[in-house]
C-alpha cells in the first residue's frame, strides 16, 4: 500500500491548527486545565484536561457539537492544505470516514439530562444525532454526495477511519477521501475513568515509574487521501503517505488490554506486513502509552518482542487521551515529526519502571529514517495500527 496524503488537518491541546502544533509539540506547550467551565462533576475541581485552544472553542455554533467543530475545523484546514475546493470536490468520488466515541451518543447528555429533569430545551443536538452520522453531517458540510461511513471502535476509531480510507483508494472505491476522527470533553467519559480508577489529578506520564493513570483530552484529526491518478491530473503533490494499516481484535476484556498484547502483535504484524517493511526501516513509534499501568505494561512487553530498539514517542503527555479522535491525532503527530525529522520529547518522564524496561524518547531527537507507525488500543479488545511515510518516502 501507499496512499497519498495531500492535506492535514488538526486540532488538540497543543494548538489550533498543525502550524501551531509543530511550534508547540516541541517545547511540550499545551493547555491543561479544570474543566469547570465543561463539565458539570466534583471531579472538575480536582482532574484537569487537555483542552482545546478556546479561540477554537469560541467558534462553536449553536446547532453543532464540539466534537463536529473540531472536525470541521480539521478537514477545513486539510483541504486548504490539499489545494481542494469544493468545486474540484464536485468532479471526484469522494468519500468520507469519520471515527468517534463521544459524538456516537455521548454529547447528547446534557439534553437527555435536562430533558429528564422536566427542563425544556433545545432539541438541536438530538436532532443532529438522529438526522446524521459523524460523517453524513461532514458530508453535507461540504455538499458531498459519496461514500460515507462513521467508525465507532473506542480509542481505536481514528487509526480505523485512516487505515479504512486508504483502503477505499486502494480499491478505487474513491478518488478522494476524508479520513479522520473528533471527540471532545464530556462528562460520561471523563467521569467514568476516574471511577475506574484510571485518571491522574496530575499531566499523565506514560511510561513512568509511579505512573497515575490518563488525562481526558479532544480534538481532531483529518486526513486527505487520494490515488495517483487523481493527484497526477489536477497536478497536486503528497505530503506523506498512509503505507500500510492492520487491525485484530483480541477479545481479551471489555476494558483491559491482552497482558500479553496478542491482539496489538498481530495488528502490528499486518500493519507491517501490508507497508512491507521491518522494525529496521521505522523511525519511531508513537505509542498509544495512556499512562495507565495495564496499557503502558502490555503495550511495553509486544515493543520488546516485536520492535525491540524502536524508539518511542509517547504524544499523550502532551495532548492527553482525545479518545476516538487519539489515533487521528496522533497519526498527524507521526507525519508532522517525520517531515521536520525529529521526535518531540515526552512530557513529565519520572523515570524508568523496572517492570516496563522501557524509556520513551525523552529529548526531541532528530531522525533520518522516512517511516513512523501508531499503534491504538480499545476498549473491546480493537487494537489498530497504521504506518505513515514522510513526504521524501520514495520506495514502493
Amino acid at each position: 500500500m501507499k496512499i497519498n496524503i495531500s492535506g492535514m488537518g488538526c486540532v488538540c491541546a497543543l494548538g489550533a491548527d498543525t502550524r501551531e502544533i509543530t511550534k508547540n509539540m516541541y517545547t511540550a506547550s499545551s493547555a491543561f486545565v479544570l474543566p469547570e467551565g465543561r463539565v458539570g462533576s466534583v471531579y472538575a475541581k480536582t482532574h484537569p484536561v487537555f483542552q482545546a485552544p478556546q479561540k477554537i472553542l469560541d467558534r462553536k455554533r449553536e446547532d453543532e457539537s464540539f466534537g463536529f467543530l473540531f472536525l470541521r475545523t480539521a478537514a477545513d484546514e486539510a483541504l486548504l492544505q490539499a489545494g481542494l475546493t469544493r468545486e474540484i470536490l464536485q468532479t471526484a468520488r469522494v468519500g468520507v470516514i469519520a471515527g468517534t466515541t463521544v459524538n456516537a451518543s455521548f454529547n447528547c447528555f446534557d439534553f437527555y439530562k435536562a430533558w429528564r429533569g422536566g427542563e425544556q430545551t433545545a432539541f438541536a443536538p438530538l436532532l443532529q444525532y438522529l438526522d446524521t452520522p459523524l460523517s453524513g453531517a461532514l458530508q453535507k458540510y461540504y455538499g458531498l454526495t459519496g461514500a460515507q461511513l462513521t467508525v465507532v471502535t473506542a480509542c481505536a476509531s481514528g487509526t480505523d477511519a485512516i487505515g479504512l480510507g486508504a483502503q477505499w483508494i486502494e480499491q478505487d472505491i474513491c478518488d478522494v477521501v476524508l479520513a479522520g476522527a473528533c471527540d471532545e470533553i464530556n462528562i460520561t467519559p471523563y467521569t467514568g475513568f476516574i471511577r475506574l480508577m484510571v485518571a491522574s489529578p496530575k499531566r499523565c506520564a506514560p511510561f513512568s515509574l509511579g505512573r497515575a493513570g490518563m488525562n481526558i483530552g479532544e480534538g481532531a484529526g483529518v486526513f486527505v487521501l487520494e490515488s495517483g491518478k487523481f493527484l497526477s491530473a489536477r497536478n497536486g503533490s503528497a505530503m506523506g503517505y498512509i503505507l500500510g494499516y492492520g487491525t485484530c481484535v483480541d477479545a481479551w476484556h471489555i476494558t483491559a488490554p491482552d497482558p500479553e498484547g496478542k491482539g496489538l502483535i498481530r495488528a502490528m504484524r499486518f500493519a507491517m506486513r501490508d507497508a512491507g517493511v521491518t522494525p529496521a526501516d521505522i523511525a519511531f513509534i508513537n505509542a498509544h502509552g495512556t499512562g495507565t499501568q495495564d496499557n503502558d505494561a502490555a503495550e511495553a512487553r509486544v515493543f520488546h518482542a516485536l520492535i525491540a530498539g524502536v524508539p518511542v514517542m509517547a504524544s499523550k503527555s502532551v495532548t492527553g487521551h482525545t479518545l476516538g479522535a487519539a489515533g487521528a491525532v496522533e497519526a498527524a503527530l507521526c507525519l508532522l515529526s517525520l517531515n521536520v525529522r525529529m521526535i518531540p520529547a515526552a512530557a513529565n518522564f519520572t523515570g524508568v519502571d523496572p517492570a516496563l524496561n522501557l524509556t520513551p524518547v525523552i529529548q526531541n531527537t532528530a531522525i533520518e529514517k522516512e517511516i513512523a507507525m501508531s499503534d491504538s488500543l480499545a476498549f473491546g479488545g480493537c487494537n489498530s495500527v497504521i504506518v505513515i511515510g514522510s513526504q521524501r518516502y520514495s520506495h514502493g
